[in-house]
């Protein structure tokens, strides 16, 4: 017996406990990183709890494409950068004309030269000699002077043109380049920001961020050198060939054979990199998630000293991600080494015909043979390094297949709908709600269950409606399809009897209010999260922070207050306080009808109350649908609705329901412990009595 340090420093069993303790944790920890291991490469494991899998959206496995590239991807691309048309006016034309021009500089420097040979060897040398080199011996010194200023003049002028349309394809190339990859950016944030509610549920925070860092990173940086050096290699090769085969069709034979070596490995090599590449793509969006969530998570990691098993499952997914980029980097390697040595026989075969045409053929000059045998050599490295570019596109072209995809995604109801078809500038002035057997999945997939199957019920005007249910039960969803959030399946919703389907998203929504249960605030000022259109003036906004009871804690503890900046997150807030501002706005807007999310779950009992409160005194007029957490705060509603499985089992007051021992409603209240159900008992009666004297009180006054 002793203090914890005395019993650590005198006693040998108690210190072998602490060690047994420390290995039994190491040991525990081990096996939940190689559990967590096996999770990340085989999936998500089967949660505990059926149901709430059952009715909850899974997060899907990442899409592997197969084969090569298709050549919509390719003209979606040249759409997105200039036109379809216009790019391949672009790449036909530049790049035809740009190498046209310099062969024909190669060609005219070559003649040059050749007449300078003659006109200073020729006649030493007794070569033979045709007419026009006849004519040449002949000229003047002025003559030959100002044919050679000709030839000079000529020669700079076409040097000139070259530079300029060099120029023009960089820049043209370039641009395209570019402005295809800033319209595909743009057009896939946007077709995030319209996706369902749902695409969100089933894809994780990396993989979307995945899309946004390295494939449009990809696309600005790599892709337009990648682009460029296969076009101008293409042309370059065309060219090329043209010009060997007019001067020595010979030397085509080699080149025949060479391309069809270099063309079969590179369909091996193509098959592997971009497969890799595609793998490399997906094996980098948990890298990014898990980055992401430990970022987020930090505080917890730290208090629980986690910072090992974090840092471990970290390096695991680094190491998937790092196989495919090894992997990638070898099967380069493997194509650069077999180009070789198809490219050192080619050499061989090159040089074996020219000196045999040389000594067999006097009828070539040595201009030709050596325009001839430069072109054949510059032929096999253009085909090797313009083969191996291609396959670089194509796999650098995943990261656009991979964008287009998210470009498009399925995209949520219009936000607006024409002038005709848009509701009352007032609407909704009631705020009755319809639901006529609406039924609803989270997902596309005929196969997965019903989140809300066949509810029928109407909510009048200005009541308090409760809504509980286990977990599952499809009481958020509920709320989702108020705000158009996922698509229904049947049936109908009407809000002061105007079907919800038939208006804009943003006449829909600016019109209904919403207490979340994970309150967000975005980056900014207090005042921008409060009043996000900016429709409210300053002292609108401090009444409803006094209502909320926020104004004195904004006064004095934010420095600047309305204009105060909020962290990200609104992390220098606690749970509490953005659920008050959550009502603060609420209560700017006015709206006739306010959605509780299970807003008093994360927070204590005190700003429970104060939220109940607000609730009641603001909104007496206003239709509020509360999610439950407690039953306390929900107990005094007009009407409690219980769902189980995505139906409506009961829809009543909660006196009748918790006098009705056999009713779902009663179990829950059981459930509570007998002390919590007879209070919550009490609370039924009294506030069904107080109803009971107000409809009282009205009738009389009606009557007189």
């Amino acid at each position: 017996m002793g203090t914890y340090n005395k019993l650590l420093a005198t006693s040998t069993s108690f210190n072998r406990l602490i060690d047994d303790i420390h290995q039994n944790q190491d040991e525990k920890q081990q096996e939940f990183i190689a559990r967590s291991r096996r999770q990340s490469v085989f999936g998500t494991l089967s949660s505990e709890n059926d149901e709430e899998e059952m009715l909850s959206p899974v997060e899907n496995d990442e899409l592997i494409k197969e084969g090569s590239v298709k050549w919509s991807v390719y003209t979606d691309y040249l759409r997105a950068g200039v036109g379809l048309f216009l790019g391949f006016l672009l790449a036909i034309g530049v790049f035809s004309a740009h190498q046209g021009v310099s062969i024909l500089s190669n060609w005219w420097l070559a003649k040059w030269s050749d007449e300078e040979t003659y006109r200073y060897y020729t006649f030493d040398n007794c070569t033979t000699m045709n007419a026009m080199n006849h004519e040449i011996l002949n000229m003047t010194d002025t003559q030959w002077n100002k044919y050679r200023n000709q030839r000079f003049i000529i020669y700079c002028a076409i040097l000139l043109v070259v530079a300029l349309l060099t120029l023009l394809r960089v820049v043209a190339t370039k641009f395209m380049c570019l402005n295809a990859g800033r319209v595909l950016h743009d057009k896939m944030l946007q077709r995030i920001i319209r996706c369902p509610i749902i695409f969100f549920d089933m894809n994780p925070l990396g993989r979307i961020f995945n899309r946004f860092t390295k494939d449009v990173m990809i696309m600005d940086d790599s892709l337009p050198s990648y682009f460029f050096d296969c076009l101008q290699g293409f042309f370059q090769i065309l060219g090329t060939v043209a010009l060997v085969g007019w001067l020595n069709p010979w030397s085509l034979i080699p080149t025949a054979i060479a391309a069809v070596c270099l063309l079969f490995v590179r369909y091996r090599f193509a098959q592997c990199s971009r497969d890799l590449k595609r793998l490399e793509g997906v094996t980098r969006s948990p890298v990014y998630s898990h980055l992401a969530s430990t970022t987020k998570g930090l505080k917890i990691i730290r208090s629980y000293h986690a910072e090992y098993l974090s840092s471990e499952i970290f390096f695991h997914h680094l190491d998937i991600n790092t196989r495919a980029n090894y992997l990638l980097i070898t099967v380069n390697r493997w194509s650069a080494f077999r180009f070789d040595w198809i490219a050192l026989g080619f050499i061989a075969l090159v040089t074996m015909l020219a000196v045999i045409l040389r000594m067999t053929r006097n009828s070539f000059s040595s201009a030709d043979i050596a325009l001839t045998l430069s072109y054949s050599l510059n032929l096999m490295s253009l085909l090797q390094w313009t083969i191996k570019q291609s396959v670089n596109l194509e796999t650098q072209m995943t990261a656009v297949e991979r964008v287009l995809e998210y470009c498009n995604l399925e995209q949520e109801p219009p936000v607006e709908v024409p002038v005709d078809q848009r509701p009352p500038s007032d609407w909704p002035t009631h705020g009755r709600i319809v639901f006529d057997d609406v039924s609803m999945r989270q997902t596309s997939d005929t196969m997965a269950p019903l989140i809300l199957s066949h509810l029928s019920f109407t909510i009048e005007a200005a009541e308090k409606i409760g809504i509980v249910g286990r977990t599952g039960a499809g009481k958020s969803s509920l709320i989702q399809t108020l705000f158009r959030m996922n698509t229904l399946l049947d049936g109908e919703i009407k809000i002061d009897d105007i079907n919800i389907a038939t208006i804009g998203l943003n006449d829909l929504r600016r019109q209904i209010s919403i207490i979340p249960q994970n309150p967000f605030l975005f980056t900014g000022t207090m005042r921008s999260n409060l009043d996000q259109f900016d429709e409210f003036t300053d002292t609108e906004i401090w009444d409803a922070l006094e209502q909320v009871q926020l104004k004195k804690f904004v006064a004095e503890n934010l420095q600047g207050g309305l204009h105060s900046i909020m962290s990200e997150s609104g992390s220098n807030l606690s749970v509490g306080q953005k659920q008050l501002m959550c009502l603060a706005r609420a209560i700017l807007r006015k709206s006739k009808i306010l959605l509780v999310d299970e807003a008093t779950a994360n927070v204590d009992m005190a700003t429970d109350k104060l939220i109940q409160m607000a609730i009641r005194s603001n909104f007496k007029d206003c239709t509020v649908l509360t999610v439950a957490h407690r039953l306390r705060t929900i107990i005094d509603n007009d009407r409690i609705m219980v769902l189980q499985n995505g139906k409506l089992l009961e829809f009543d007051k909660p006196y009748h329901l918790i006098r009705n021992v056999y009713s779902h409603f009663t179990s829950l209240v059981e459930q509570t412990g007998s002390g919590e159900a007879e209070h919550l008992r009490k609370m039924a009666e009294n506030s069904f009595s107080d109803d009971i004297e107000t409809e009282t009180n009205d009738s009389d006054t009606t009557h007189l």
